[in-house]
C-alpha cells in the first residue's frame, strides 16, 4: 500500500484529525515524508490541512470524498510562486511528493534554502536506496529580493547549461559511491534539459543513471535506468 493510501486510511479513522507528526508516529514514518505526502494530498483536494491551531491538522473533507477512489499516482502539488516554481527547492518538493506517491521512504531531504551539504534526496523501497541529486531552472531574476526589480545578465538557457554540467559531476560522484544504489537526476521539464540529456542519453544508460523530469504542475516523467 502506497503512503498516500495509508494516511487517507488512518484519517478515515480519525474524524477529528491528526498533526503530521502523529501521521508519522501512527505509521512509523519520517515526519519530513509524512509532511511531503499530506502536502501534495492537500493540494489535490483530497485531504484538508486545518491551520486553525497549531500545529497543523490533517483530516478528511466533510463529504469524504477523498475516499471514493484510489488515489493518484502522482499527485498534484501546489505550484510554487510565479517565477519560482522551477528554482530548487520546488523541484525537490515535487519529486518528493511523488516517490512518497510511488511508494518510497524518504530518509534525507536536504535543506536546498540553506545551501545544505550533501546528497539532495535519499529514499528507499523494498531494500533499495534511491540517491537524487536536485537542480532548478535559472530564472531571469534573483531570488534576492533586494534585487528582484534587477535582470540577471547571464541568458536562463546558458545558466542551465553549467547548472546541468554541475549536476552531471555529482550524479557521477554519487554513482562511484553508492555503486550498488539507484542515483538519479531530478530536473524541471525544460527544452534546455532535455536537449542536453539527448546529448547523454547512452552514457545515462552506461552508468545506471536515472532522470525525473518535473512538470510545473508536479506530474513527473520518469526514466529508470538500471540499477
Amino acid at each position: 500500500m502506497k503512503l498516500a493510501d495509508r494516511v487517507l486510511a488512518l484519517l478515515a479513522d480519525h474524524p477529528g484529525g491528526l498533526s503530521d507528526a502523529e501521521v508519522a508516529g501512527a505509521l512509523h514514518m519520517v515526519h519530513q515524508q509524512v509532511n511531503q505526502c499530506c502536502r501534495a494530498l492537500a493540494a489535490n483536494g483530497r485531504i484538508v490541512r486545518d491551520d486553525a491551531a497549531k500545529p497543523i491538522r490533517n483530516r478528511l473533507p466533510d463529504d469524504h470524498r477523498v475516499l471514493d477512489g484510489p488515489a493518484p499516482s502522482t499527485p498534484a502539488v501546489t505550484p510554487a510562486p510565479a517565477g519560482t516554481d522551477r528554482d530548487e527547492a520546488s523541484t525537490q518538493s515535487r519529486v518528493a511528493a511523488w516517490l512518497a506517491a510511488e511508494g518510497w521512504n524518504l530518509r534525507r531531504i536536504a535543506d536546498t534554502a540553506s545551501r545544505e551539504h550533501g546528497t539532495d534526496i535519499v529514499a528507499e523501497r523494498g531494500g533499495m536506496l534511491l540517491h537524487v541529486e536536485v537542480k532548478g531552472y535559472p530564472s531571469t531574476s534573483y531570488a534576492d529580493l533586494r534585487r528582484a526589480h534587477e535582470t540577471k545578465p547571464t541568458h536562463p538557457a546558458t545558466q542551465a547549461r553549467q547548472w546541468f554540467a554541475g549536476a552531471v559531476v555529482k550524479v557521477l560522484q554519487l554513482r562511484k559511491e553508492h555503486g550498488e544504489d539507484r542515483v538519479a537526476l531530478a530536473l524541471p521539464d525544460a527544452r534546455t534539459y532535455r536537449a542536453l540529456l539527448r546529448s547523454i542519453d547512452t552514457t545515462l544508460v552506461a552508468m545506471r543513471l536515472s532522470v525525473f523530469l518535473v512538470d510545473d504542475d508536479g506530474s513527473v516523467e520518469a526514466w529508470w535506468n538500471p540499477a
